[in-house]
């Protein structure tokens, strides 16, 4: 997986491509526990081709962790991925765009 990251003000951005399971979700934590000082997660999923269970944990952990779905964000979510998050109730916890 390729993770991109930038920062603005208190958002922190991450365009994720290729698979998001449990392999690179713990590479994914990993390179986020580096990131300090953002109050706001945007994930940019435009290549994102895979969301397993791991990935949701980490969306939720987020979630958790800054205090609510309005600092969660998704971006540019396609039909399958978009499909996974519906059946598993995760479209209530996440902000969608």
């Amino acid at each position: 997986m390729n993770i991109i990251k930038t920062k603005k003000d208190n958002v922190l951005e991450v365009k994720l491509e290729g698979r998001l399971d449990t392999i690179t979700s713990a590479e994914l934590t990993e390179s986020l526990s580096q990131e300090e000082g953002f109050t706001d997660i945007l994930f940019d999923f435009e290549k994102l081709e895979y969301l397993s269970s791991s990935g949701l944990r980490l969306l939720f952990s987020y979630r958790k962790k800054l205090g609510g779905k309005e600092h969660v964000v998704l971006t540019h979510v396609n039909a399958l991925i978009g499909e996974i998050l519906r059946v598993t109730g995760f479209v209530n916890q996440v902000t969608i765009r």
